[in-house]
Protein backbone atom coordinates (compact mmCIF):
# COMPACT_ATOMS: atom_id res chain seq x y z
CA UNK A 1 0.00 0.00 0.00
CA UNK A 2 1.30 3.43 -0.92
CA UNK A 3 1.48 6.08 1.79
CA UNK A 4 2.33 9.69 1.05
CA UNK A 5 5.61 10.89 2.51
CA UNK A 6 4.75 14.43 3.54
CA UNK A 7 8.31 15.69 3.96
CA UNK A 8 9.47 14.23 0.63
CA UNK A 9 6.42 15.65 -1.13
CA UNK A 10 7.05 19.05 0.49
CA UNK A 11 10.67 19.07 -0.69
CA UNK A 12 9.65 18.36 -4.29
CA UNK A 13 6.53 20.52 -4.62
CA UNK A 14 5.68 24.10 -3.75
CA UNK A 15 1.89 23.77 -4.13
CA UNK A 16 0.47 24.12 -0.60
CA UNK A 17 -3.02 23.17 -1.81
CA UNK A 18 -1.82 19.85 -3.21
CA UNK A 19 0.22 19.20 -0.05
CA UNK A 20 -2.82 19.74 2.16
CA UNK A 21 -4.91 17.52 -0.09
CA UNK A 22 -2.34 14.73 0.29
CA UNK A 23 -2.27 15.33 4.04
CA UNK A 24 -6.04 14.99 4.18
CA UNK A 25 -5.85 11.73 2.24
CA UNK A 26 -3.21 10.35 4.59
CA UNK A 27 -5.40 11.15 7.59
CA UNK A 28 -8.40 9.42 6.02
CA UNK A 29 -6.37 6.34 5.10
CA UNK A 30 -4.81 6.14 8.57
CA UNK A 31 -8.16 6.40 10.33
CA UNK A 32 -9.79 3.82 8.09
CA UNK A 33 -6.83 1.47 8.56
CA UNK A 34 -7.41 1.72 12.32
CA UNK A 35 -11.14 1.02 11.88
CA UNK A 36 -10.26 -1.94 9.69
CA UNK A 37 -8.02 -3.41 12.41
CA UNK A 38 -10.75 -3.00 15.04
CA UNK A 39 -13.28 -4.70 12.78
CA UNK A 40 -10.86 -7.54 12.05
CA UNK A 41 -10.30 -8.13 15.78
CA UNK A 42 -14.05 -8.15 16.38
CA UNK A 43 -14.52 -10.76 13.64
CA UNK A 44 -11.76 -12.90 15.13
CA UNK A 45 -13.46 -12.76 18.52
CA UNK A 46 -16.84 -13.66 17.03
CA UNK A 47 -15.28 -16.55 15.13
CA UNK A 48 -13.56 -17.88 18.28
CA UNK A 49 -16.76 -17.57 20.32
CA UNK A 50 -18.63 -19.31 17.52
CA UNK A 51 -16.19 -22.22 17.54
CA UNK A 52 -16.53 -22.48 21.32
CA UNK A 53 -20.31 -22.68 20.94
CA UNK A 54 -19.93 -25.37 18.27
CA UNK A 55 -17.67 -27.36 20.59
CA UNK A 56 -20.30 -27.12 23.32
CA UNK A 57 -22.94 -28.13 20.77
CA UNK A 58 -20.95 -31.27 19.98
CA UNK A 59 -21.06 -32.04 23.71
CA UNK A 60 -24.85 -31.68 23.64
CA UNK A 61 -25.06 -28.44 25.61
CA UNK A 62 -24.76 -25.76 22.92
CA UNK A 63 -28.17 -24.17 23.50
CA UNK A 64 -27.70 -24.15 27.27
CA UNK A 65 -24.24 -22.59 26.87
CA UNK A 66 -25.67 -19.83 24.64
CA UNK A 67 -28.40 -19.03 27.17
CA UNK A 68 -26.00 -18.94 30.12
CA UNK A 69 -23.37 -16.93 28.21
CA UNK A 70 -25.91 -14.39 26.98
CA UNK A 71 -27.20 -13.84 30.52
CA UNK A 72 -23.69 -13.43 31.92
CA UNK A 73 -22.46 -11.13 29.14
CA UNK A 74 -25.62 -9.01 29.39
CA UNK A 75 -24.58 -8.19 32.96
CA UNK A 76 -20.99 -7.45 31.95
CA UNK A 77 -21.87 -5.50 28.79
CA UNK A 78 -25.42 -4.19 29.34
CA UNK A 79 -27.29 -3.12 26.22
CA UNK A 80 -24.56 -4.43 23.91
CA UNK A 81 -25.95 -5.87 20.69
CA UNK A 82 -22.94 -8.15 20.19
CA UNK A 83 -23.65 -10.63 22.97
CA UNK A 84 -27.37 -11.33 22.69
CA UNK A 85 -28.57 -14.91 22.29
CA UNK A 86 -29.43 -14.13 18.70
CA UNK A 87 -25.96 -12.88 17.85
CA UNK A 88 -24.27 -15.74 19.69
CA UNK A 89 -26.20 -18.07 17.38
CA UNK A 90 -24.99 -15.95 14.47
CA UNK A 91 -21.41 -16.46 15.68
CA UNK A 92 -21.90 -20.22 15.71
CA UNK A 93 -23.27 -20.15 12.15
CA UNK A 94 -20.38 -17.91 11.13
CA UNK A 95 -17.81 -20.34 12.57
CA UNK A 96 -19.45 -23.16 10.60
CA UNK A 97 -19.21 -21.20 7.36
CA UNK A 98 -15.62 -20.02 7.73
CA UNK A 99 -13.13 -22.83 8.22
CA UNK A 100 -10.10 -20.77 9.26
CA UNK A 101 -9.14 -17.47 10.81
CA UNK A 102 -7.26 -16.62 7.62
CA UNK A 103 -10.55 -16.66 5.70
CA UNK A 104 -12.16 -14.53 8.37
CA UNK A 105 -9.38 -11.94 8.14
CA UNK A 106 -9.12 -11.79 4.36
CA UNK A 107 -12.76 -12.06 3.33
CA UNK A 108 -15.42 -11.83 6.03
CA UNK A 109 -14.03 -8.82 7.88
CA UNK A 110 -13.96 -6.76 4.69
CA UNK A 111 -17.72 -6.27 4.93
CA UNK A 112 -19.75 -5.42 8.02
CA UNK A 113 -20.99 -8.04 10.47
CA UNK A 114 -24.56 -7.08 9.61
CA UNK A 115 -23.87 -7.78 5.92
CA UNK A 116 -22.33 -11.14 6.82
CA UNK A 117 -25.43 -12.10 8.82
CA UNK A 118 -27.72 -11.12 5.96
CA UNK A 119 -25.73 -13.10 3.40
CA UNK A 120 -25.47 -16.17 5.65
CA UNK A 121 -29.18 -16.31 6.43
CA UNK A 122 -30.70 -15.25 3.12
CA UNK A 123 -28.51 -17.06 0.58
CA UNK A 124 -27.91 -20.81 0.69
CA UNK A 125 -25.93 -21.23 -2.54
CA UNK A 126 -22.22 -20.85 -1.80
CA UNK A 127 -21.32 -19.29 -5.16
CA UNK A 128 -24.08 -16.72 -4.81
CA UNK A 129 -22.95 -15.91 -1.28
CA UNK A 130 -19.46 -15.14 -2.48
CA UNK A 131 -20.88 -13.12 -5.37
CA UNK A 132 -22.79 -10.88 -2.98
CA UNK A 133 -19.82 -10.54 -0.62
CA UNK A 134 -17.75 -9.31 -3.55
CA UNK A 135 -20.50 -6.90 -4.60
CA UNK A 136 -20.67 -5.43 -1.10
CA UNK A 137 -16.90 -4.94 -1.11
CA UNK A 138 -16.87 -3.55 -4.65
CA UNK A 139 -19.88 -1.23 -4.42
CA UNK A 140 -19.91 -0.39 -0.73
CA UNK A 141 -23.55 -1.45 -0.30
CA UNK A 142 -25.33 -0.61 2.92
CA UNK A 143 -27.37 -3.37 4.58
CA UNK A 144 -30.50 -1.86 3.02
CA UNK A 145 -28.98 -1.93 -0.47
CA UNK A 146 -27.71 -5.47 0.07
CA UNK A 147 -31.10 -6.81 1.14
CA UNK A 148 -32.89 -4.94 -1.64
CA UNK A 149 -30.60 -6.56 -4.19
CA UNK A 150 -30.98 -10.01 -2.63
CA UNK A 151 -34.75 -9.62 -2.44
CA UNK A 152 -34.90 -8.59 -6.10
CA UNK A 153 -33.26 -11.89 -6.96
CA UNK A 154 -34.78 -14.20 -4.35
CA UNK A 155 -37.77 -12.38 -2.84
CA UNK A 156 -38.65 -12.12 0.87
CA UNK A 157 -40.19 -15.02 2.77
CA UNK A 158 -43.20 -15.01 5.07
CA UNK A 159 -40.94 -16.08 7.94
CA UNK A 160 -38.83 -12.95 7.52
CA UNK A 161 -41.93 -10.74 7.58
CA UNK A 162 -43.09 -12.40 10.81
CA UNK A 163 -39.64 -11.99 12.35
CA UNK A 164 -39.75 -8.28 11.66
CA UNK A 165 -43.12 -8.01 13.39
CA UNK A 166 -41.90 -9.96 16.42
CA UNK A 167 -39.05 -7.51 16.97
CA UNK A 168 -41.46 -4.54 17.03
CA UNK A 169 -42.82 -3.53 20.42
CA UNK A 170 -45.43 -1.30 21.96
CA UNK A 171 -45.19 -0.78 25.70
CA UNK A 172 -47.14 1.49 28.02
CA UNK A 173 -45.42 3.49 30.75
CA UNK A 174 -46.26 1.05 33.54
CA UNK A 175 -44.59 -1.85 31.77
CA UNK A 176 -41.60 0.30 30.84
CA UNK A 177 -41.03 1.15 34.47
CA UNK A 178 -41.54 -2.39 35.74
CA UNK A 179 -39.36 -4.44 33.41
CA UNK A 180 -36.40 -4.34 31.05
CA UNK A 181 -38.28 -4.30 27.77
CA UNK A 182 -35.37 -3.74 25.43
CA UNK A 183 -32.58 -6.16 26.11
CA UNK A 184 -34.75 -9.09 27.16
CA UNK A 185 -34.99 -11.58 24.30
CA UNK A 186 -37.93 -13.89 23.76
CA UNK A 187 -37.00 -17.53 24.34
CA UNK A 188 -37.46 -19.72 21.30
CA UNK A 189 -39.50 -22.89 21.53
CA UNK A 190 -37.29 -25.93 21.97
CA UNK A 191 -38.15 -27.40 18.58
CA UNK A 192 -37.22 -24.12 16.85
CA UNK A 193 -33.93 -24.04 18.76
CA UNK A 194 -33.17 -27.60 17.72
CA UNK A 195 -33.93 -26.72 14.10
CA UNK A 196 -31.51 -23.79 14.29
CA UNK A 197 -28.89 -26.07 15.81
CA UNK A 198 -29.42 -28.55 12.98
CA UNK A 199 -29.09 -25.76 10.43
CA UNK A 200 -25.60 -25.06 11.76
CA UNK A 201 -24.61 -28.59 10.80
CA UNK A 202 -25.86 -28.37 7.19
CA UNK A 203 -23.85 -29.65 4.24
CA UNK A 204 -23.30 -26.09 3.09
CA UNK A 205 -20.76 -25.26 5.81
CA UNK A 206 -17.28 -23.92 5.07
CA UNK A 207 -18.67 -22.58 1.80
CA UNK A 208 -15.78 -20.23 1.34
CA UNK A 209 -12.73 -22.27 2.33
CA UNK A 210 -11.54 -23.10 -1.21
CA UNK A 211 -11.35 -19.50 -2.45
CA UNK A 212 -8.05 -18.20 -3.75
CA UNK A 213 -7.36 -15.53 -1.15
CA UNK A 214 -4.87 -13.74 -3.39
CA UNK A 215 -7.75 -12.60 -5.57
CA UNK A 216 -9.38 -10.91 -2.59
CA UNK A 217 -6.56 -8.70 -1.37
CA UNK A 218 -8.36 -5.60 -0.14
CA UNK A 219 -5.44 -3.53 1.07
CA UNK A 220 -5.59 -0.90 -1.65
CA UNK A 221 -6.25 2.77 -1.01
CA UNK A 222 -9.51 2.93 -2.94
CA UNK A 223 -11.20 0.39 -0.69
CA UNK A 224 -9.76 1.95 2.46
CA UNK A 225 -11.15 5.34 1.46
CA UNK A 226 -14.61 3.81 1.42
CA UNK A 227 -14.20 1.76 4.60
CA UNK A 228 -16.39 4.19 6.54
CA UNK A 229 -19.52 2.16 5.74
CA UNK A 230 -18.17 -0.74 7.83
CA UNK A 231 -17.62 1.63 10.76
CA UNK A 232 -21.30 2.57 10.63
CA UNK A 233 -22.32 -1.00 11.42
CA UNK A 234 -24.07 -1.02 14.78
CA UNK A 235 -22.34 -4.20 15.92
CA UNK A 236 -18.94 -2.54 15.47
CA UNK A 237 -20.09 0.61 17.27
CA UNK A 238 -21.30 -1.52 20.17
CA UNK A 239 -18.04 -3.47 20.17
CA UNK A 240 -16.15 -0.17 20.48
CA UNK A 241 -18.60 0.87 23.24
CA UNK A 242 -19.62 4.01 21.39
CA UNK A 243 -22.12 6.00 23.45
CA UNK A 244 -25.82 6.11 22.58
CA UNK A 245 -25.46 9.82 21.77
CA UNK A 246 -22.78 9.14 19.16
CA UNK A 247 -24.68 6.16 17.75
CA UNK A 248 -27.77 8.33 17.49
CA UNK A 249 -25.79 10.79 15.37
CA UNK A 250 -24.55 7.99 13.11
CA UNK A 251 -27.93 6.38 12.52
CA UNK A 252 -30.37 9.28 12.61
CA UNK A 253 -29.72 10.27 9.00
CA UNK A 254 -30.45 6.77 7.72
CA UNK A 255 -33.34 6.47 10.17
CA UNK A 256 -34.91 9.69 8.87
CA UNK A 257 -34.49 8.74 5.22
CA UNK A 258 -36.23 5.41 5.67
CA UNK A 259 -39.03 6.78 7.83
CA UNK A 260 -39.75 9.50 5.26
CA UNK A 261 -39.88 6.88 2.50
CA UNK A 262 -42.17 4.69 4.58
CA UNK A 263 -44.79 7.37 5.24
CA UNK A 264 -44.72 8.78 1.71
CA UNK A 265 -44.95 5.29 0.19
CA UNK A 266 -48.17 4.66 2.14
CA UNK A 267 -49.95 7.09 -0.23
CA UNK A 268 -52.42 8.01 2.51
CA UNK A 269 -52.09 11.77 2.30
CA UNK A 270 -48.78 12.31 4.12
CA UNK A 271 -46.63 15.26 3.05
CA UNK A 272 -43.20 16.04 4.49
CA UNK A 273 -43.04 19.51 6.03
CA UNK A 274 -39.42 19.34 7.14
CA UNK A 275 -36.49 17.53 8.74
CA UNK A 276 -35.12 18.98 11.97
CA UNK A 277 -37.97 21.44 11.63
CA UNK A 278 -37.10 24.68 13.41
CA UNK A 279 -39.61 26.35 15.72
CA UNK A 280 -38.83 29.53 17.64
CA UNK A 281 -40.83 30.05 20.82
CA UNK A 282 -40.31 32.75 23.46
CA UNK A 283 -36.84 33.49 22.13
CA UNK A 284 -35.72 29.83 22.23
CA UNK A 285 -35.03 27.49 19.32
CA UNK A 286 -36.53 24.01 19.12
CA UNK A 287 -36.16 21.30 16.49
CA UNK A 288 -38.62 18.54 15.59
CA UNK A 289 -36.91 15.48 14.06
CA UNK A 290 -39.55 15.00 11.35
CA UNK A 291 -42.72 16.96 10.71
CA UNK A 292 -45.41 15.64 8.36
CA UNK A 293 -48.84 16.98 7.48
CA UNK A 294 -51.68 14.62 6.60
CA UNK A 295 -54.03 16.11 4.03
CA UNK A 296 -56.84 13.65 4.80
CA UNK A 297 -56.75 14.02 8.59
CA UNK A 298 -55.87 17.72 8.46
CA UNK A 299 -53.31 17.39 11.21
CA UNK A 300 -49.56 17.45 11.75
CA UNK A 301 -47.59 14.31 12.57
CA UNK A 302 -44.37 14.55 14.59
CA UNK A 303 -41.83 11.71 14.52
CA UNK A 304 -39.06 11.67 17.15
CA UNK A 305 -36.05 9.33 16.99
CA UNK A 306 -34.15 7.79 19.87
CA UNK A 307 -31.29 5.30 20.02
CA UNK A 308 -30.90 3.18 23.14
CA UNK A 309 -33.22 2.01 25.89
CA UNK A 310 -36.70 3.54 25.85
CA UNK A 311 -37.14 6.01 28.71
CA UNK A 312 -40.46 7.32 30.06
CA UNK A 313 -39.18 10.90 29.85
CA UNK A 314 -39.25 10.62 26.06
CA UNK A 315 -43.00 11.12 26.35
CA UNK A 316 -42.35 14.50 27.97
CA UNK A 317 -40.11 15.56 25.09
CA UNK A 318 -42.65 14.44 22.50
CA UNK A 319 -45.53 16.07 24.38
CA UNK A 320 -43.63 19.36 24.54
CA UNK A 321 -42.89 19.27 20.81
CA UNK A 322 -46.54 18.46 20.08
CA UNK A 323 -47.61 21.43 22.19
CA UNK A 324 -45.32 23.91 20.46
CA UNK A 325 -46.41 22.63 17.03
CA UNK A 326 -50.04 23.06 18.09
CA UNK A 327 -49.31 26.55 19.43
CA UNK A 328 -46.96 27.83 16.73
CA UNK A 329 -47.60 25.88 13.52
CA UNK A 330 -51.12 24.44 13.58
CA UNK A 331 -53.92 26.63 12.27
CA UNK A 332 -57.43 26.80 13.69
CA UNK A 333 -58.87 24.56 10.99
CA UNK A 334 -56.28 21.84 11.75
CA UNK A 335 -56.93 18.97 14.14
CA UNK A 336 -54.61 18.31 17.13
CA UNK A 337 -51.21 16.96 16.13
CA UNK A 338 -50.22 13.31 16.48
CA UNK A 339 -46.85 12.12 17.75
CA UNK A 340 -44.74 9.01 17.21
CA UNK A 341 -41.60 7.92 19.05
CA UNK A 342 -39.32 5.47 17.26
CA UNK A 343 -36.71 4.02 19.60
CA UNK A 344 -34.13 1.59 18.24
CA UNK A 345 -32.17 -0.40 20.79
CA UNK A 346 -30.21 -3.35 19.52
CA UNK A 347 -32.53 -5.80 17.82
CA UNK A 348 -35.70 -4.08 19.01
CA UNK A 349 -37.64 -1.22 17.49
CA UNK A 350 -40.02 0.42 19.96
CA UNK A 351 -42.95 2.27 18.38
CA UNK A 352 -45.13 4.61 20.47
CA UNK A 353 -48.05 6.78 19.38
CA UNK A 354 -49.16 9.88 21.30
CA UNK A 355 -52.68 11.25 20.85
CA UNK A 356 -54.46 14.11 22.56
CA UNK A 357 -57.00 12.87 25.10
CA UNK A 358 -60.23 14.46 23.89
CA UNK A 359 -62.23 13.05 26.78
CA UNK A 360 -60.16 14.94 29.35
CA UNK A 361 -61.45 18.23 30.71
CA UNK A 362 -60.08 21.42 29.20
CA UNK A 363 -57.55 21.29 26.41
CA UNK A 364 -56.62 17.67 27.11
CA UNK A 365 -53.19 16.06 27.44
CA UNK A 366 -51.18 13.90 25.10
CA UNK A 367 -50.95 10.26 26.13
CA UNK A 368 -49.17 7.21 24.76
CA UNK A 369 -51.44 4.77 23.02
CA UNK A 370 -50.89 1.57 21.10
CA UNK A 371 -54.38 1.59 19.61
CA UNK A 372 -55.31 4.06 16.90
CA UNK A 373 -58.48 6.05 17.66
CA UNK A 374 -61.39 5.31 15.35
CA UNK A 375 -61.20 8.63 13.49
CA UNK A 376 -57.61 7.86 12.41
CA UNK A 377 -58.11 4.24 11.36
CA UNK A 378 -57.23 3.39 7.79
CA UNK A 379 -55.01 6.43 7.41
CA UNK A 380 -52.50 6.26 10.25
CA UNK A 381 -50.48 3.05 10.03
CA UNK A 382 -50.72 0.67 12.98
CA UNK A 383 -47.79 0.14 15.35
CA UNK A 384 -47.19 -3.21 13.66
CA UNK A 385 -47.21 -1.66 10.18
CA UNK A 386 -44.78 1.05 11.25
CA UNK A 387 -42.48 -1.43 12.96
CA UNK A 388 -42.32 -4.00 10.18
CA UNK A 389 -42.26 -1.39 7.41
CA UNK A 390 -39.43 0.65 8.87
CA UNK A 391 -37.48 -2.41 9.98
CA UNK A 392 -37.70 -3.68 6.41
CA UNK A 393 -35.96 -0.48 5.37
CA UNK A 394 -33.57 -0.22 8.30
CA UNK A 395 -32.89 -3.94 8.03
CA UNK A 396 -32.56 -4.51 11.82
CA UNK A 397 -31.50 -8.12 11.76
Amino acid sequence: MRWFCMLEYHNNHNDIGALLEHLNMDIILSKNMAYKDISKNMFRLYWEIGNLILAKDDEGCGIEFINISAGYLKLKFPGNLSFTEKNLRNMAAFAREYGSQDLVDKIASKVSWSCNIIIMHKIKDSDKRLEFINKVMEKGWSTEELINNIDMEYGITGEEEEALKEDTCYEDLESIESKNIITEENNLDEDIKLKKSADLNSDNSHFIQDIDLKENNLGNESELKNYFYVLKDEYLLDFMEISDEVKEKYFQGQFMKNVIEFFLDLKRGFALVGKKYHIELSGSDYYVDLLFYNLKLKCYLIVEFKIGKFKPEYLGILTFHLSIVDDSVKEERDNPSVGIILCKDGEKLIVQYAFKDKEAAGDGEYKLNGDIPEQFEGILPTVEEIGSGIKMKLKVE
